[in-house]
């Protein structure tokens, strides 16, 4: 059996551990992908990978950890891994501390009295990376650095339950009659709540919001009316001057919600995110940031909002070690600002320092789905891929041919016993201790 020190006293100069080879000492059963290699092995830079469902992302970005710290490219504790939620995080953070705990067993047989394998097992011992949510992110740089921009660093941090009351109890206060065809009272609140966050999200003022508004309506009143137009808001142009004058209506209250929160003193997560980006802005937290976090890993890139992208760039932007992992057809928070296209945009809202844009890595082979499945998901995705980076799925090997049926049934209960009933005859069919299924909607 080969070992590190064999590997070190059999070079002049030492090459780095190449990926497939980290894999057979650290035990694991699969060696990584040439794709998956590619990424594990990527230079310290900015690189986006774009990762079709079910690629390995998860296992392919703890690889690249432990392949960094195995290579002492970074330390442990200089490692950053970003991702949406508590859950996501728990189980990256899982799969990282696990390999690390494979590699710091290999350098506890293999170091001896090799100063320096005891000198990567002690950075092991003392310090390990930082998982965290982008929210967690956004509330750690604001407890230290909010001063820096004018803000509470204390704020409580309120519930969405909390941020519903107070709009609430705003909207019932407001003096003045909102339109009538804005909605239930009942309603206000949660437009009052949407409005703010979007405003936060994006990076703008009431003020701002008001000023374009109003602009907008008197440039749309002020043009001439075409050939043969007998109503002033022909076609759909109602609905677009009816929500503008909706938005002018409720940004009092938007206001007022705003105040509401400061007499606590409270932030809502909105409010923390932008705070967050403009404490990213400032030089010395850019240096702060980036002297702790010599790589940075970003996941699910594709639902970053505004703020969030924002705060990224500025702490980590100009050619510092970000990889990113994304994939622009499973972007789900569209309605909180995020965008597809953030996936393909990266590569130049990341780029290197001397201006070229960052490298993009493919992720394609899915080891969850048979061929047809695949085929099928292709098909429908096809369009999508016109409109920017995205991978086309394929099988890995060993998958097999899959199945796909179709029903059309009268009433949804049909559809549910159905789908009941394949359901039960597809668990029977699979042998007791190897069963399970899902389903999607």
């Amino acid at each position: 059996m080969t070992t590190l020190r064999d590997k070190a006293e059999s070079e002049a100069v030492p090459a780095r551990i190449s990926a497939v080879e980290l894999s057979k000492l650290l035990g694991l059963d699969h060696p990584p992908t040439d794709e998956q290699a590619a990424v594990i092995e990527a230079p310290l830079g900015p690189a986006v990978v774009i990762a079709g469902a079910g690629s390995g992302k998860t296992e392919t970005m703890a690889a690249r950890v432990v392949w960094l710290v195995a290579n002492q490219l970074v330390r442990p504790d200089a490692v950053l891994g970003l991702t949406f939620t508590r859950k996501a995080a728990a189980e990256l953070g899982r799969r990282i501390r696990r390999r690390l705990a494979q590699w710091r067993l290999v350098l506890e047989r293999d170091a001896g009295h090799d100063p320096a394998l005891a000198e990567q097992l002690a950075q092991l011992l003392a310090g390990e990376p930082a998982v965290l949510t982008y929210a967690a992110y956004a509330g750690r740089l604001v407890a230290e650095h909010a001063m820096r921009v004018g803000a509470e660093p204390d704020a409580r941090l309120i519930s969405p339950a909390v941020a519903w009351q107070l709009a609430d109890a705003v909207s019932r206060n407001h003096p003045e009659a909102l339109p009538d065809d804005i909605g239930a009272p009942g309603s206000v609140p949660r437009y009052v709540l949407e409005m703010s966050g979007q405003l936060a999200d994006h990076m703008v003022g009431a003020d701002d919001v008001e000023q374009l508004c109003r602009r907008v309506i008197d440039w749309f009143e002020g043009l001439p009316p075409g050939k043969s137009i007998r109503s002033p808001y022909p076609g759909d142009t109602a609905k677009f001057v009816e929500s503008l004058r909706h938005r002018l209506a409720l940004l009092p209250l938007v206001r007022g919600f705003t105040v509401a929160k400061a007499a606590l003193p409270a932030v809502d997560f909105a409010d923390q995110m932008r705070v967050a980006a403009q404490a990213a802005q400032l030089p010395e937290v850019q240096q702060l940031e980036r002297e702790r976090y010599a790589a940075v890993l970003l996941d699910e890139y594709q639902d970053t909002g505004h703020a969030q992208v924002e705060t990224l760039r500025g702490l980590f932007g100009d050619g510092h070690p970000v990889t990113a992992v994304g994939d622009p057809f499973q972007s789900i928070y569209g309605w909180r600002g995020a965008s597809h296209g953030n996936v393909s945009r990266f590569a130049t809202t990341f780029g290197s320092a001397d201006g070229r844009d960052a490298d993009t890595y493919p992720l394609a082979t899915s080891f969850r789905n048979d061929e047809v499945i695949l085929q099928a998901a292709n098909a429908v995705a096809a369009p999508l891929r016109k409109h920017g980076a995205s991978v086309q799925l394929r099988a890995a090997p060993g998958a097999g041919v899959g199945r796909i049926t179709a029903a059309r049934t009268e009433t949804v209960e049909d559809e549910a016993r159905w789908l009941a009933s394949r359901m039960s005859e597809a668990w029977q069919a699979l042998p007791p201790g190897n069963r399970t299924a899902a389903v999607l909607v």
